[in-house]
């Protein structure tokens, strides 16, 4: 056998996408033992389909194991074909799609916890991959051993099991507690935003972000800071907000207890800005939860060993099975299913996007409405200036839809130049985000206010 095919280079993980936009994309691979050099050849998915070639080609300007590539000057919402290869060795032919400009309908996959059954989470994944989502997230516990390169045979086990999944869909890990020395075993296997650790990307009308809370993120850390600002900057611009990390605040998983950390310090940004979802591992197996306005689905089931469940009052619905979740969103509204491995959907709901009030039924013009403080933790004061405007009442929503309180202006002689209204929610009444709505002459005012208990 000549020397050059003995010592040749193969691909062993890969390849595999992330930071999907609407011009751009990244594909990483690795190859075994030797650096060499490498590259990736694409085309639109309709060039391709019709003659078979690539009208693109990028090649590294020097020789590695790990390869990254940064497609770039791609036209948004298009479907891209790809196939990346070294001096010895080429992939299979994948497929992706770049992000859309503006709102279209489009879905996602999440699940965690694949460690320590990758068999298992082949057969999640491809079932998952059979759905031919936009990107994925991962909750984290990627591999049993992530924090040693002995981990090295497990981090390429765990490539192959996702090689279409992740060959054809932007994929989004978050760090668990089994890959939490980030800077040696994890970040260079990913190429992420940020600092790979916790980040955050948009995509259509929602916004995304990803959390290591197996790091500090008490009040004045770094990501802390970060997630805070984010959060902020984030609420009331997007339909939907969706949070990924591995440690469930809420949880009734029989192995592992709520992150009381995470309740104390992250949930509270949660509510007061406006998240939908949030999405935990760690406990190995489904569970919806459902806390102060926002959802916390426990998606553990990618393949590690299953633990039991013992529902709690906050639990809507909880299984120890193997499984991932298919999230659809279309414009204002969000489809979510739990799906078994082998596409079977056992649990599913449906959310409205807490803006919809506000974009819909906001009809009244030259009219103000203000709220302070907000977010607030005893009692809000409404303000509304009587310029033309005589509003006697307001009533206070949950985000689903239910009255939690009506409050009637003080009667007076004379016409006051502001009304104020003042909410002081009764003792049952939960943290989270209400919404003040108020309808005068048939039209609807609606305002978000958020109650930090």
């Amino acid at each position: 056998m000549p020397m050059s095919m003995a010592f040749a280079t193969s691909i062993a993980r890969g390849p595999y996408l992330s930071n999907v936009t609407t011009s751009g994309i990244t594909v990483a691979f690795e190859v075994n033992l030797f650096s060499c050099s490498g590259g990736v050849k694409y085309a639109t998915n309709s060039y391709w389909s019709a003659y078979g070639a690539f009208t693109n080609t990028i090649n590294s300007p020097s020789s590695a194991t790990h390869h990254t590539f940064m497609l770039s000057g791609l036209l948004p919402w298009t479907d891209y074909a790809y196939r990346v290869f070294t001096n010895s060795d080429s992939s299979e032919v994948h497929f992706f799609r770049t992000a859309p400009i503006g709102t279209v309908p489009f879905s996602f996959i999440a699940y965690g916890d694949p460690r320590t059954n990758q068999p298992e989470h082949r057969t999640v994944a491809q079932q998952a991959w059979s759905h031919r989502t936009q990107f994925v997230l991962n909750s984290g516990d990627l591999v049993t051993d992530g924090n040693t390169w002995l981990g090295a045979l497990e981090w390429t086990e765990f490539f192959n099991s996702i090689s279409n999944l992740a060959g054809d869909a932007a994929y989004y890990p978050a760090v668990g507690n089994h890959e939490d020395e980030v800077d040696g075993y994890f970040r260079p296997q990913f190429e992420l935003p940020n600092n790979e650790q916790w980040y955050s990307f948009d995509y259509s009308n929602c916004h995304f972000v990803i959390l290591n809370n197996c790091a500090d993120f008490s009040p004045g850390s770094a990501q802390y800071n970060f997630v805070e600002a984010d959060l902020t900057a984030a609420a009331g611009n997007y339909d939907f907000i969706f949070v990924c990390f591995h440690c469930p605040p809420y949880t009734c998983g029989t192995e592992h207890g709520n992150d009381t950390n995470s309740q104390t310090y992250l949930c509270p940004l949660f509510e007061a800005n406006g998240v939908s979802i949030v999405f935990n591992g760690h406990n190995h197996g489904y569970e919806r939860n459902f806390v102060n306005g926002i959802y916390y689905i426990v998606t553990g089931g990618g393949g590690a060993t299953l633990y039991g469940v013992s529902p709690q009052s906050y639990t809507i619905y909880a299984e120890s099975v193997y499984h991932y979740c298919l999230i659809t969103i279309n414009g204002d509204s969000l489809h979510f299913e739990a799906k078994y491995d082998d596409g079977t959907t056992f649990d599913s709901f449906d959310l409205t996007s807490p803006l919809y009030a506000e974009d819909t039924q906001n009809f009244i013009k030259g009219f103000s409405l203000n709220a302070y403080p907000n977010p607030f933790n005893s009692s809000c004061a409404i303000e509304i200036p009587n310029s033309e405007f005589l509003i006697t009442n307001v009533e206070i929503f949950d985000l689903n839809g239910k009255s939690v309180g009506r409050l009637v202006a003080p009667i007076t002689h004379n016409r006051p130049p502001i009304t104020e209204f003042v909410w002081r929610p009764a003792p049952f009444i939960s943290s989270g985000v209400y919404l003040v709505r108020v309808i005068y002459n048939g039209k609807t005012m609606t305002k978000r206010i958020a109650y930090l208990k």
